[in-house]
């Protein structure tokens, strides 16, 4: 039961208030939470769950699931994740093989491109199978590799990219790669070095239940972790929750550095669209829950959200939208930058000011590094 004061206005901020051009500045009156409201929110938190993304720990409601589980990307490759039984898992590469044998590439040079499904390569010990296949509607050189992965009930989806200039139809778009774009001849054809690098993550990567926290060093994805190898990996790791009420992101990305250009000393171009989009500022400052440098910046403003029973938008309904950035000015390779977001975008909320305050500084309090994160 705190009220929460910033932005103090100076006498400058004083004399512009009548002509309307601060308005925004002025300290946003968070009222405290009534009794109820206390009630409401100890018992959305009263079990919680830590929820592990990339080196970072946080804890969440327990009623709250990740729903987004294919946004993961290590390096060139892109990681889907799902829990399934092992009948599933072998129908699944069972089914997908067939769909791949009986695809078509460009109409009319079918022929050209065929087969659609170059090579299929079983991984050992049954773990599962990577498929050479074409793209759609492109020429058969630039293909995907498609690992199907299973580990501890948990299906993987590996993807990435590779260029094949080895057959002699392309021997004239070969030579133009090397002369004129200065490829080397082990850059005209990726598909080894990239079936390495795909072995190497695969034998590197392990199924998780939800709520477990490895203590290896690594990088946690949604439903797995990936093991440390000793070497420098991009490794950019995104999980969206939602209910009826909210969304709320985590992305860890260890990809940029840290710098100068914070949250914060954005402060001139962020009050820019404050004052254009109509919102207000509820808080904003630097944090350090557990000892980690973090900054951030909450607003709120009106909309208008669909009421699908009356097939019709209700004007004036609150709109919250938290940012929260950790490690934004000393990020390196191995300790990433996290964003978290907060945000009703057409939704109607229960929540008061107050409580969604509330939610969100019981979310950013608990979060951590996991433990042998670096």
């Amino acid at each position: 039961m705190r009220r929460i004061n910033v932005l103090a206005v100076g006498l400058l901020g004083v004399l512009l208030i009548g002509t309307g051009l601060i308005w925004y500045l002025l300290p946003y009156q968070l009222s405290e939470l009534t009794d109820k409201e206390i009630v409401v929110i100890d018992t959305l938190f009263e079990k919680t769950k830590p929820q592990c993304i990339g080196r970072y720990v946080i804890d969440v409601p327990e009623s709250f699931d990740n729903q987004l589980k294919d946004s993961i990307y290590i390096d060139d490759f892109k990681i889907e994740s799902k829990f399934i039984y092992p009948p599933a898992f072998k129908q699944r590469i069972e089914l997908r093989e067939k769909e791949l044998r009986e695809a078509i590439n460009l109409p009319g040079n079918e022929m050209k491109n065929a087969p659609y499904l170059k090579e299929v390569i079983l991984l050992p010990d049954g773990k599962g199978v990577i498929f050479d296949r074409n793209k759609p509607a492109a020429d058969d050189a630039y293909r995907v590799l498609e690992a199907h992965v299973y580990v501890n009930n948990i299906a993987f989806i590996i993807t990435t990219g590779i260029l094949d200039l080895s057959a002699d139809k392309y021997a004239k778009e070969k030579k133009s790669y090397m002369d004129v774009s200065g490829y080397s001849e082990f850059e005209t054809n990726t598909k080894q070095a990239k079936l390495t690098a795909m072995r190497s993550l695969i034998s590197r990567i392990s199924g998780r239940l939800d709520h477990e926290i490895p203590s290896e060093k690594g990088a946690c994805i949604p439903n797995g972790f990936i093991l440390d190898d000793g070497k420098k990996h991009q490794q950019q790791v995104t999980m969206l929750y939602e209910n009826a009420d909210l969304f709320l992101s985590f992305e860890s990305d260890n990809r940029y550095l840290g710098s100068s250009d914070t949250l914060l000393n954005r402060e001139k171009e962020i009050n820019e669209v404050i004052h254009d989009q109509g919102y207000r500022t509820i808080k904003k400052g630097n944090l350090s829950p557990n000892g980690i440098p973090s900054q951030e910046w909450l607003v709120t403003k009106v909309q208008e959200v669909y009421f699908e029973a009356d097939n019709r938008r209700i004007p004036n309904q609150p709109y919250y939208d938290f940012h929260f950035f950790a490690n934004e000015a000393t990020a390196t390779d191995i300790i990433p930058k996290l964003d978290i977001g907060m945000h009703n975008q057409d939704k109607f909320t229960s929540y008061s000011d107050a409580q969604m305050v509330e939610i969100w500084d019981r979310i950013i309090g608990s979060l951590r590094y996991k433990p042998n994160a670096f």
